[in-house]
């Protein structure tokens, strides 16, 4: 079986590869090819995964190409983990909105619109392609805006094979499973929603709704107690929880307390992806000179810190004001003894794309939550809309599971959100100026139709050529 990677320099795809030499056993494959347009950073990265693979019995073969017809030319599956303009370009994104006073993170308002500009004219060259050399492929798409970009790819890349992939839904599991003390594989996770803007409204315990069973109980002294080491309580606050039922995907955050996150950003003075440009380009150095005196040992535990501290900076510029410099120095990065080992993904996106392909590479049924078309699973969206939401998953792909009705408020911010999607894929495939203001101005975290032009006419000026194609409409 043959895995290509699309974006196979990214940061994470050392743990990913990782992943499947440990699951070789299970899943069959025999070829990797990581491919990726910086053939200097491939070469890094391909550097660490090498080692990788040495160190293990797995008789998989890995290659590195920066040639996207050969990578994708029979292959089974397709992992698509691109970042059209790196993080430079992720820079510009999120701080231009800041200056405005509106919110700059990758996926959600103006962050994710640019991204998603920038994003699907690649995607979709790459899917056309897979269904003219692999068409019997499935395409897994980890680029963010996730659900953005599952959408433009089933809708104009001619194929239904395309799977939207994210972490944050499972990790919440994980974390509402600790709170409620309860086995993941014994629990269902009644979840609903589109990327990055989901509920857990229900976790079934042999047919009993144990997270009703802990809303009832809030007055208690050591539900109280629990909840203050829950992640979401401390974000969005216990009454809020209380109030509408559910639980909010952290991502909501920015919905839910988006003032607050501005203002968090902005004292901090540097915004999630200035931070990750820092201490990545500090790692690939490091990494660079690891590999010129062939010390991989040296190279995986430069990786290994360097995980570990992005894995401990995950939102906490935008939900409290942290300073990513105070606990990003050099010494951090590089010099902290570690594991000769790539972390595992625990609950990642490159775990649960593992999971997914050994579903449908053994035809063996499981419910993973994944964004696919709704088909009818959460009533109030259109038939084609892409949603965040259980699927059973066998050798035919991921199937959604009926939801049903929603309650009003989730639903309408839904619909709005959706319909902003949908009009930056339709300002993407036709290029149009016009198309692309509107959709902006759609956004719900967006004040008026007025800045969302400042904003986009900024974007075009500073990310120049890779946005010419968006034309000022005739």
């Amino acid at each position: 079986m043959k895995v290509t990677v699309l974006g196979g320099a990214g940061i994470r795809i050392p743990m990913f590869v990782q992943g499947i030499v440990e699951l070789s056993h299970e899943l069959p494959v025999d070829e990797l090819v990581l491919m990726d347009v910086d053939e200097h950073r491939l070469n890094v990265i391909g550097f660490l995964v090498g080692e990788i693979v040495a160190r293990s019995t797995s008789p998989i073969k890995v290659s590195l190409s920066t040639d996207p017809y050969r990578a994708l030319s029979g292959a089974d599956f397709v992992i698509s983990a691109i970042r059209v303009g790196g993080l430079q370009g992720r820079v510009i994104d999120e701080t231009v909105p800041l200056r405005y006073g509106v919110l700059g993170q990758e996926t959600t308002g103006p962050g994710g619109f640019c991204m998603g500009l920038r994003t699907i004219p690649v995607v979709l060259k790459y899917v056309r392609m897979m269904r003219e050399v692999a068409p019997e492929a499935w395409f897994i798409n980890f680029t963010n805006p996730s659900g953005m970009i599952t959408q433009a790819a089933i809708s104009y890349g001619g194929t239904d094979r395309v799977i939207g992939v994210c972490d944050s839904p499972n990790a919440l599991f994980r974390r509402v499973a600790t709170l409620l003390e309860v086995d993941m594989s014994e629990a269902f996770f009644d979840y609903f929603g589109l990327n990055h803007l989901g509920w857990l409204r229900a976790v079934y315990v042999r047919g009993r709704d144990v997270l009703k069973s802990l809303f009832a109980r809030l007055r208690e002294s050591d539900v109280c107690g629990r909840l203050q080491e829950f992640e979401e309580a401390r974000l969005f606050g216990v009454d809020v929880l209380e109030s509408i039922g559910m639980i909010p995907n952290e991502y909501l955050y920015y919905y839910y307390c988006n003032h607050q996150a501005v203002a968090n950003v902005k004292a901090a003075g540097e915004t999630r992806a200035q931070f990750l440009l820092r201490t990545t380009s500090d790692l690939v150095k490091r990494l660079e000179e690891a590999r010129a005196a062939h010390d991989p040992a040296r190279a995986l535990e430069v990786y290994n810190r360097y995980i570990d501290l992005r894995q401990q900076m995950y939102m906490k510029v935008e939900t409290s004001a942290r300073v990513p410099g105070e606990a990003a120095s050099r010494d951090d990065v590089a010099n902290d003894a570690g594991e000769t080992l790539v972390p595992r993904e625990d609950g990642g996106y490159g775990q649960i794309a593992l999971e997914l392909m050994r579903s449908i590479a053994r035809n063996s049924k499981c419910v993973m939550v994944l964004n696919t078309r709704n088909a009818g699973a959460i009533a109030g969206l259109s038939q084609g809309q892409v949603v965040e939401v259980p699927c059973l998953v066998d050798g035919n792909g991921p199937r959604a599971l009926t939801v049903g009705t929603v309650p009003a408020d989730s639903l309408g911010l839904m619909q709005v959100v959706g319909e902003y999607e949908r009009l930056t894929i339709e300002a993407a495939v036709q290029g149009s100026y016009k198309t692309a203001w509107r959709a902006l101005a759609a956004h719900p975290l967006v004040p008026s139709p007025k800045l969302a032009r400042r904003i986009l006419d900024e974007y075009l000026e500073r990310h120049g050529e890779t946005l010419a194609y968006i034309q000022k409409d005739l």
